[in-house]
C-alpha cells in the first residue's frame, strides 16, 4: 500500500490537464481571476455570511413580489410595511412611507437598525458566486461554534415599536439546510478571539451595528495574512499562536526605519513578497494530503472530500509513525519526478529530508503554474485589506494601517468590562496579530490621554491603566 497516492494524483492531473485541490478541502475563497469586487465593499459579503450562520436564504419569490430595491421616489417594501398600519388619510400614509424610505434605506442599501437586518444585505448577480464563497469560508473558518453567535442575528426582538413593526413584516427569508464544511479552519486561536469579541460587542446594540462589519473585516484579513506567513514556515509553522505583524497609525508620520515600513519578516512588505507563493502552497498541501494516514484507498475511489493537512500536520503524522518516513520521502520524490515529466521536464529530486521535499514540490508546482494565475490569486489579499487595513505610504510602499475608529474598536474588545494595565492592552493587540513599535505606542498613549481613556495611578505616568470604552 502506498504512503502517498501518487498514482491517483498523476491520473487526475493528466485527465484534468490543470491544477486542482482534488479531494481536499479548500483553504481560501479567492478566485484566480481576481475581480477586485471586494475592494472597499467588504460589507456586501456580510449578508451571505449571516444567512449561512442563521441557516436562511433569501426567498426569490418574495423578493420578486416586493421589488425590494427601487430607484423611484418610494420603496415598495416601505409601502408593504405601511399596509399593516391604519391611517386616517392617504396623506398620512404617504408621509409614513416617505419616512420609512429615509429611515430604512440609504439609496439601494438597507440601513442596519437591528442585527436581524444583516440577513437582508443582498448582492448583485455579477458577484453572487464570489461573495457566496466568502460567506461560506467565513462561516467555516471564523466560527467554530456558530450556535453561540446565531442567536444574535436570528431573533427579531426590539425595544421600540417602529423597529418591531418593520421586523414583523420581513417575510423575505426562508429556511435553508446547513451546508457541510467546505473550508479547513486553520487558525483556531484567531477564530476563538473573534467569536469572543463579537459576543461581547453584541451586548451593546448600537455600537455592535456599526462595529461588527469592521471587526469581521479585520479578522478575515488577518486570517489571510497569517496563512501567508505560516505556509512559508512549512512544517515548523505553529498554528496555535499568531505572528504579530507591525501596523502603523494612519495619522502618524513614517520613515523607512519604522517596523511597519521595513521589509522584516513581521511587516506587510514581507507578506506581499510571499503572495505569489500562496496558490502553489495550497496545491502542494492539497496533493500531500492524499496520503495513507489521512484517507483510505476506498475513500479515494469514492472521491469523498478529505481533510486538508498542513505541512506541520503531515510532518507530525510522520513523527508519530502513522506514515513511514523513508517510504513517504521516496514516494514524494517519485511524485516530484512524475509531475515534472507531465510538465515536459526531466527532473530528479535531490531532497534528503521531508522538509526539503516539501519545498521542492512547492517550487516545482510554482514552475508548472501560470504566473498570471499565481499573481492574481495572491493579489486577493491586497484587495481584502485595501482602503482599510493597507495604506500606500508613497516611497515607503504599502504598510499595515490602523484608522482611528478601528483603534477604538480593537481597544474596546481587548479591554472589555474591566480596566487593564496599558502594557496588557498591547499584549491583547498582539494576540490578535497587531504589533506596534514604540513610536506608535506613544501615539496611542497620547490619543488615549486626550480622550480620557487612560487612568494614571501617579503623576509620573507609572502604572497606567486603560479604561473600558463601552
Amino acid at each position: 500500500m502506498p504512503e502517498l497516492y501518487k498514482d491517483y494524483l498523476n491520473k487526475q492531473l493528466r485527465e484534468k490537464k490543470k491544477h486542482d485541490v482534488l479531494l481536499a478541502m479548500d483553504v481560501l475563497p479567492f478566485l484566480s481571476k481576481r475581480t477586485r469586487a471586494l475592494r472597499g465593499r467588504f460589507n456586501k459579503v456580510l449578508g451571505e455570511y449571516i444567512r449561512k450562520i442563521c441557516d436562511l436564504e433569501l426567498d426569490s419569490s418574495a423578493l420578486k413580489s416586493h421589488e425590494f430595491f427601487m430607484s423611484e421616489e418610494q420603496n415598495v417594501f416601505s409601502e408593504h410595511i405601511a399596509r399593516s398600519v391604519e391611517f386616517d388619510s392617504d396623506e398620512e400614509q404617504y408621509d409614513f412611507i416617505r419616512f420609512l424610505d429615509q429611515y430604512l434605506f440609504n439609496k439601494e442599501d438597507i440601513k442596519l437598525i437591528h442585527p436581524f437586518l444583516f440577513n437582508l444585505i443582498t448582492v448583485d448577480k455579477q458577484n453572487k458566486n464570489e461573495f457566496n464563497k466568502y460567506g461560506q469560508f467565513m462561516k467555516d473558518t471564523m466560527l467554530l461554534n456558530k450556535e453561540e453567535v446565531k442567536g444574535i442575528f436570528n431573533q427579531k426582538e426590539s425595544e421600540d415599536i417602529l423597529t418591531e413593526l418593520i421586523l414583523s413584516q420581513l417575510d423575505l427569508l426562508k429556511d435553508s439546510p446547513a451546508k457541510k464544511r467546505e473550508y479547513k479552519p486553520l487558525l483556531k486561536p484567531l477564530a476563538n478571539l473573534y467569536q469572543e469579541d463579537i459576543i461581547y460587542l453584541s451586548k451593546y446594540k448600537d455600537y455592535f451595528l456599526t462595529s461588527f462589519p469592521l471587526l469581521t473585516h479585520f479578522y478575515v484579513f488577518m486570517y489571510a495574512n497569517q496563512l501567508v506567513f505560516k505556509f512559508e514556515q512549512y512544517n515548523e509553522a505553529n498554528y496555535n499562536e499568531l505572528q504579530p505583524l507591525y501596523f502603523s497609525l494612519e495619522w502618524e508620520s513614517l520613515s523607512k526605519r519604522r517596523k511597519s515600513a521595513s521589509g522584516d519578516i513581521d511587516s506587510f512588505k514581507y507578506i506581499k513578497a510571499k503572495l505569489d507563493n500562496l496558490f502553489p502552497h495550497i496545491h502542494t498541501m492539497s496533493q500531500l494530503s492524499h496520503n495513507a494516514a489521512n484517507v483510505s484507498e476506498n475513500e479515494i475511489k469514492n472521491e469523498e472530500t478529505i481533510d486538508l493537512l498542513t505541512y506541520t500536520e503531515i510532518y507530525n503524522l510522520i513523527q508519530q509513525g502513522k506514515l513511514d518516513e523513508r517510504r513517504f520521502l521516496v514516494e514524494l520524490k517519485e511524485w516530484i519526478h512524475e509531475y515534472m515529466a507531465w510538465r515536459g521536464n526531466e527532473y530528479n529530486s535531490s531532497s534528503t529530508t521531508i522538509r526539503e521535499a516539501f519545498e521542492e514540490l512547492h517550487d516545482c508546482l510554482k514552475l508548472g503554474m501560470s504566473s498570471t494565475v499565481i499573481s492574481k490569486y495572491g493579489g486577493n489579499v491586497e484587495d481584502l485589506g485595501a482602503n482599510q487595513f493597507i495604506k500606500n505610504r508613497g516611497s515607503l510602499g504599502q504598510v499595515l494601517n490602523i484608522k482611528h475608529d478601528f483603534l477604538l474598536l480593537i481597544t474596546a474588545v481587548s479591554v472589555k468590562n474591566e480596566r487593564i494595565p496599558l502594557n496588557d492592552l498591547f499584549i491583547e493587540f498582539e494576540k490578535r496579530g497587531i504589533a506596534l513599535d514604540r513610536y506608535s505606542k506613544k501615539e496611542v498613549i497620547k490619543l488615549f490621554d486626550k480622550q480620557n481613556i487612560l487612568d494614571k495611578k501617579s503623576d509620573s505616568g507609572d502604572a497606567q491603566y486603560v479604561k473600558p470604552i463601552l
